[in-house]
């Protein structure tokens, strides 16, 4: 298996398209048709996931059919992949610590 097969079928759910894949390779660095590496493959993932939610950001109605995505498992996908490269998880909003100190 190549790279570019690894993604084409990793990511065939959320309905890219092969130009969206070339350019996680590309911009990753990566030879789509050299063999499988699959620590490289899901590192491109996580550092260009923005390419995949371009697509996802918008629900399309036409006629009496309509598509929209769950955004949910979107993120839980998101977040088992960041889980499984130990890395940082950045569609989760972080708390925000104030400073009270003020009021005392």
């Amino acid at each position: 298996m190549t790279n570019k097969e690894y993604l084409t079928k990793t990511l065939s759910g959320f309905g890219l398209s092969d130009d969206d894949i070339d350019i996680i390779l590309l911009k990753s660095s990566l030879d789509g048709a050299s063999d499988l590496d699959i620590n490289a493959c899901d590192l491109a993932v996580y550092n260009r996931f923005s390419i995949i939610l371009k697509g996802m950001m918008q629900n399309v109605s036409e006629g009496g059919y309509s598509v929209s995505w769950n955004m949910e498992a979107i993120k839980l996908y998101y977040s088992a992949l960041c889980n499984e490269l130990g890395k940082e998880n950045v569609l989760v909003g972080r708390p925000k610590v104030y400073n009270r100190s003020s009021y005392w």
